[in-house]
């Protein structure tokens, strides 16, 4: 009856979490609300992280995990030139767009 009990508790736990995953996913980032900047020589995602924190309010860790997750990125490596989509809001940086030269 215990075991049972156990099993039951952990699937649906289990299930809750992939079920929450399937809501996360199917809530995707709106890249248009967000700036969009093109990375300079020497740029890296702490950085950028360091160099906005007053806008995006985030740790720099959460920072790149979420510019690694919305833009797609194979690895935390940035390369100069690349366009990029960061945590701040349009809203945020006046309606303009930020770009480092």
């Amino acid at each position: 009856m215990r075991k049972t009990l156990l099993h039951y508790v952990l699937f649906s736990f289990l299930f809750a979490l992939v079920l929450a995953g399937f809501v996360y996913a199917s809530n995707p980032v709106d890249k248009k609300e967000y700036v969009t900047i093109t990375v300079a020589p020497g740029d890296t995602l702490w950085g950028l992280a360091k160099q906005y924190e007053q806008e995006h309010h985030m740790p720099p860790d959460e920072f790149i995990r979420w510019v690694v997750d919305v833009n797609h990125l194979p690895s935390p490596r940035l390369a100069a030139g690349e366009q990029i989509v960061i945590p701040v809001l349009k809203s945020k940086q006046g309606g303009s767009v930020a770009v480092n030269q």
